[in-house]
């Protein structure tokens, strides 16, 4: 079946998305790793100091939601996940990923989340989080449980049964497509499939009915949106690291893993990542003005 262009340009894909399940990711750009963590130390050292200043004036700072996401927790991170959730816990109170509620000013929050449904998740940070009363949303891959993708050799998706043995009052179970692909690049017909299928199936599997949704690679754009309101969701996740907004249809997040430095965690944790789609909008539009303009070169007559 033939992909079409979307028809909204403008997709959000973080320049990582593709190469972000493998483990070495980190390692093999430690430049970008190390500038990030920089603007992140620098943009947290404001924006606490603005918080600051208005406990000094005699007001409430505004409430901040962040949401993480994981991917692999394998046998060795077990003690460094454990880490992570017992910092989370004592510097932000965790809520569940379909939370609606309106905050409270001053406070803040997180809430965890997993892409893909890897084996290792399961085995090692769910009963971490279930030990720690951490609310969980997995997003699983309906059409590929019990498989790998990716070509990831490490670790597996968890089965239909795997899946259904995790149910407790902690865990809300959303949808990730049917099978992973790229959604922008779908026809209407075969992104309608992936959003609908994977509801349909993850709801017959579970007995009951997915809400959440969550772009595989982050990529996604308006005309999708509009789909998984019509496919019935009630929220959709992206991998853009932007505060979390309970009331809204669409939430950002930004990554973590169990590698992090404890200094990066807790900046991501504290929302000081989200810089980024600024960051990534700035560079869009400036490639976008060097492209015109060498094509307006090109295009002057010779003389």
């Amino acid at each position: 079946m033939r992909r079409s262009t979307p028809e909204d340009p403008r997709i959000a894909m973080p320049s990582e998305a593709r190469s972000r399940a493998e483990r070495g990711t980190k390692a093999a750009r430690p430049v970008s790793r190390l500038l990030k963590f920089a603007i992140g130390l620098v943009f947290y050292g404001l924006s606490e100091a603005w918080r600051i200043l208005m406990r000094l004036v005699g007001k409430y700072p505004p409430p901040t939601a962040v949401a993480i996401y994981y991917h692999h927790v394998l046998d060795e991170d077990r003690e460094a996940i454990k880490r992570q959730l017992d910092h989370l816990v004592r510097w932000t109170t965790p809520l569940p990923a379909h939370i609606s509620q309106p905050l409270q000013p001053g406070l803040r929050y997180s809430i965890v989340t997993e892409d893909d449904g890897w084996k290792s998740f399961a085995d090692n940070a769910i009963p971490e989080l279930k030990a720690r009363n951490i609310p969980v949303a997995l997003f699983a891959i309906s059409d590929r449980l019990g498989q790998s993708i990716n070509g990831i050799a490490f670790d597996r998706l968890i089965t239909p049964d795997e899946l259904r043995a995790l149910k407790h009052e902690m865990l809300t179970v959303g949808s990730h497509t049917a099978s992973h692909p790229s959604v922008p690049t779908l026809s209407d017909a075969e992104a309608s499939y992936e959003l609908r299928q994977s509801r349909d199936k993850l709801t017959d599997i579970l007995r009951v009915d997915i809400k959440l949704f969550c772009f595989p690679y982050g990529a996604y754009n308006q005309r999708l949106i509009s789909m998984c309101r019509d496919a019935g969701y009630e929220r959709v996740f992206t991998c853009m690291a932007e505060l979390a907004k309970p009331s809204g249809f669409v939430t950002g997040r930004v990554r973590v893993d169990p590698t992090d430095w404890p200094l990066e965690f807790h900046l991501k944790l504290m929302g000081a990542y989200r810089w980024e789609p600024a960051a990534i909008a700035l560079k869009r539009l400036i490639l976008s003005v060097i492209r015109e303009s060498v094509r307006r070169v090109t295009l002057l007559p010779r003389l």
